[in-house]
């Protein structure tokens, strides 16, 4: 296969590639880029992305994704627009295709695919802001100092998102994993601030932020804002608290036990200090 996808590509032969590619692996299409990229000139990847985009074969669209991040320099606008369609693809494979694209161009050019991204936000496609979500937490990676209050203000309008597709991916996935574990100091500061919301979704993904291995460095000043969510009454909220030390517990067991065996103590704790040391 991957013989058959290079002669296609060597002899500039679009449909046969497109007959390769509708039986190709993801690492054939994959390669089938690598391919692409080195054989064809800047202005013939821009036409080549742009025609596959508009394909019905999914994998055709898979591969115009993997094709759109080089593209872009010379056809900025063209790559945006295409990358804005295919990342409400109805195929789940070319949306995340897509969403790894748009990380790979905010990573090239940050401050305006960031502005290309807070549309995204903005929109009304749940595919879109997931695919923002993904964009963070692959540029929330790349070691960047100016880019984390950035980022950080990028998704924060979606902590209050409660679309069931797309609320969990917030706290516990881009937070968790991508802004607070490499721009620690600003996340856990809009921590703080959003930790004051009475929103129950935002207090959700406060709580469930510090879910991860990437709290264990601020176990100790975590624990401030666990406390206070502790005593909210609603049981979305201060089960996500007690999800949220359990797991916690996990990496900073001496601290938390600790700290639970004084909520325990507490009336209005105790429910949260049960729970959590039910899975302790």
């Amino acid at each position: 296969m991957h013989h058959a996808i290079e002669e296609a590509v060597e002899l500039g032969d679009f449909d046969a590639l497109l007959v390769r590619l509708s039986e190709a692996s993801g690492s054939e299409i994959r390669s089938a880029a690598q391919q692409i990229l080195r054989r064809k000139n800047d202005h013939r990847v821009v036409t080549e992305a742009k025609a596959l985009a508009g394909r019905k074969s999914a994998k055709a669209r898979v591969l115009a994704c993997m094709l759109l991040p080089s593209s872009y320099p010379q056809d900025c606008e063209g790559a945006v627009c295409a990358l804005r369609a295919l990342a409400c693809d109805d195929d789940r494979h070319v949306r995340e295709a897509a969403a790894m694209a748009a990380g790979k161009i905010l990573q090239q050019d940050f401050f305006p695919m960031l502005e290309e991204l807070r549309k995204w936000v903005d929109g009304k496609s749940t595919f879109g802001r997931a695919a923002v979500l993904a964009a963070t937490s692959s540029a929330a990676c790349v070691s960047c100092i100016d880019w984390g209050e950035p980022l950080v203000r990028l998704i924060e309008p979606l902590l209050e998102d409660r679309d069931a597709a797309l609320r969990r991916r917030v706290g516990p996935g881009t937070i968790s994993n991508g802004l607070l574990a490499h721009h620690r100091d600003i996340t856990f500061e809009y921590l703080i601030k959003w930790s004051t919301s009475s929103d129950a979704q935002v207090l959700w993904n406060v709580a469930m932020s510090f879910s991860g291995s990437s709290a264990a460095p601020i176990a100790k000043k975590a624990l401030i804002i666990l406390r206070r969510l502790a005593i909210d009454p609603r049981r979305f909220v201060w089960r996500a608290t007690a999800s949220a030390m359990w797991q916690l517990g996990r990496h900073c067991p001496d601290l938390v036990r600790s700290e639970l065996a004084r909520w325990l103590e507490d009336e209005d704790r105790v429910d949260v200090a049960r729970h959590a040391l039910a899975h302790l």
